[in-house]
């Protein structure tokens, strides 16, 4: 009895170059020498008489290889002077390819795909009712169906058609040699004019031996990384390398940070499409213990955005934020070099952390002191795990080091959507950043990633959260953590004081000091100048300016606080400290400590 293809059969039979048989002895001994996808060591078996006659060709079969773009052909019949016009036609129109993704995202690419090639059959071996252009459908379960249809592949299917494995995972389930049969008609298929496409889920669910004779081309994000759609494959990686997208063919291209400095130079909108492939290719790949980030949006152009939800960012600046804030994160990241020796020493890991700033020279003019930073994290990456990252239109300034070019590449399609929803997916999967920075006097309360909310009008630190003796917080930028301010009074540190200018929280800060004190009998607490003294005891006075309080009490300050003043230029602890207090009751700077600090409420 006649099987569905006979008719077929038989109009392609006389161009079949090979029986099956043959040609698998053949295909045997081309897969024992090296496969490069396209390079030497790729074995091509070469009908010339399914090819259009328009390229010159007849018939004649021929075993080679290809290297680069030219041929070595050891053994020709016939054919030979139409040989190398028709490897160029078969080199840029017949490859086989496998959309890897999501079935939404492969069905909209494969549409297209076909769409735009209107003349080829295609014969797809696939489960349930699909809206694709085929010439015929076929279930994987119909075993006599699919051997009858992949025999027909084998044997010569005719110049056009198109062998579509349609999700491969449940295809090859339920045929276990499905793959030795289809990685033979993918070897061998586009000499004759023949194609294959696979569909897969994921890249690993697509055989090695089989994949090498596939262009990809991921339909997302996550397929891109050989992720799950649901994240249970992230992390995988540790060596600092991420897809950032796809080459013309379709292949993953990747970025590797393992320099100390790198630069992505290019107009915003193409600037953020290589930054977002970049960052969000590392994140969803490393975890926060292999990979930290702090980002630098100078200009504020929102090339970061969202991103700071992701457990691996340290901190997100823009061009808005305060300068104390990048004054704060300027003294928290010496203080990270100087932590990173330390633990280097004592042979403690640390995760490698790569500093993104766009539009560097604006950092630097508006904080000088950036330049010798930038440079000191560039001189220290190799050995610190550092690692610069310089984006935008250009830079301003010849860079301390060789900058390699940025690999072109093509984003996925779906990129700016995975921008939203992964920083937030990942949260929790991973241990948060190191905190980097404090966020600047005035904060104490807000995140750490310095992203901060509007600062409320009082304070919120109350006595009740701090352990006993301590009457509030202060921060200590360099050693990227605060501490609990505890008064200590000696025998030649006696007494203490609280300047600040109306309304910023001085008699509050006295009744806090009040409440903490274990023998309240031993000391004064004067709220306000030209009270009676009484040198037996510990005396703490308030004050509107420094020189309100008596010069002995100035000489022996064993505890103070310095709030917002009128003159900032009065202060005995710094006059651009001062300046940079906040005008709100309860932050000032401590003493001796010379530290910004905030005082709890009773």
């Amino acid at each position: 009895m006649p099987g569905p293809f006979d008719a077929l059969h038989c109009r392609e039979r006389g161009n079949a170059h090979l029986d099956a048989a043959t040609g698998r002895d053949l295909f045997e001994g081309a897969q024992a020498q090296p496969d490069g996808g396209g390079e030497r060591g790729t074995f091509w078996l070469v009908s010339l008489a399914s090819q259009p006659r328009e390229h010159g060709c007849h018939g004649g079969s021929h075993l080679g290889w290809v290297d680069g773009f030219g041929w070595h052909v050891p053994h020709i019949s016939e054919g030979a002077a139409a040989l190398p016009a028709l490897l160029v036609y078969l080199w840029a129109v017949i490859r086989n390819f496998a959309v890897v993704g999501p079935g939404q995202a492969t069905r909209e690419r494969l549409t297209a795909a076909l769409a735009a090639a209107p003349d080829i059959s295609v014969y797809r071996i696939g489960r349930g009712a699909d809206p694709l252009p085929v010439s015929a459908t076929f279930d994987p379960a119909d075993e006599p169906g699919c051997r009858s249809l992949l025999d027909w592949f084998e044997r010569g299917a005719p110049s056009g058609a198109v062998l579509l494995m349609d999700d491969w995972e449940l295809c090859s389930g339920l045929d276990p040699a499905l793959d030795r049969t289809v990685e033979w008609i993918a070897a061998f298929g586009p000499a004759r004019g023949v194609q294959v496409v696979v569909t897969a889920r994921r890249w690993s669910e697509v055989p090695d031996r089989l994949r090498r004779h596939l262009h990809g081309e991921a339909t997302d994000f996550l397929a891109l990384h050989e992720i799950e759609p649901d994240l249970s494959n992230k992390y995988q990686r540790h060596d600092l390398r991420a897809a950032i997208g796809a080459d013309t063919r379709g292949w993953p291209v990747y970025v590797d940070v393992n320099g100390t400095l790198a630069a992505c130079l290019a107009p915003p909108a193409e600037r953020e499409q290589k930054l977002l492939s970049a960052l969000l290719g590392l994140m969803v790949t490393h975890s926060s213990t292999d990979l930290n980030f702090a980002l630098f949006d100078m200009k504020s152009v929102g090339l970061f955005d969202g991103l700071e939800a992701a457990p691996h960012v340290a901190c997100a600046f823009t061009g808005e934020d305060d300068d104390e804030v990048l004054q704060q994160f300027h003294t928290g990241l010496s203080g990270e070099l100087d932590r990173r020796r330390r633990l280097k020493q004592t042979g403690e890991p640390f995760p490698a952390l790569m500093v993104c700033v766009d539009s560097p020279e604006a950092l630097v003019e508006r904080h000088p002191g950036y330049r010798g930073l930038l440079q000191s994290l560039s001189g220290a990456g190799q050995e610190l795990g550092v690692h610069l990252l310089y984006s935008g239109d250009r830079l301003a300034a010849a860079p301390p080091a060789q900058i390699p070019a940025w690999p072109a590449a093509v984003a996925p399609y779906d990129l700016e959507e995975w921008a939203e929803v992964l920083p937030p997916a990942l949260a929790g999967t991973c241990p948060p950043a190191h905190v980097l920075a404090l966020p600047p006097p005035g904060a104490f309360q807000s995140t750490q990633k310095l992203t901060l909310p509007p600062r409320p009008s009082t304070s919120d630190l109350r006595l009740a959260a701090l352990p006993p003796g301590a009457i509030g917080l202060v921060g200590l930028p360099f050693e990227q953590h605060r501490d609990v301010l505890v008064p200590d009074f000696t025998r030649e540190l006696r007494h203490g004081a609280i300047v600040g200018k109306p309304g910023t929280g001085k008699s509050t800060t006295l009744r806090t000091l009040r409440a903490v004190l274990r023998d309240p009998e031993r000391y004064q607490l004067l709220d306000g100048p030209g009270e009676p003294l009484d040198p037996q005891r510990h005396i703490v006075v308030t004050a509107r300016t420094w020189d309100q309080v008596p010069p002995f009490i100035r000489n022996s300050l064993a505890f103070a606080v310095e709030f917002r003043l009128d003159d900032p230029a009065t202060s005995l602890v710094d006059p651009d400290q001062a300046a940079r207090v906040p005008d709100r009751p309860g932050f000032g700077l401590s003493l001796p400590g010379r530290l910004p600090a905030q005082i709890a409420l009773p």
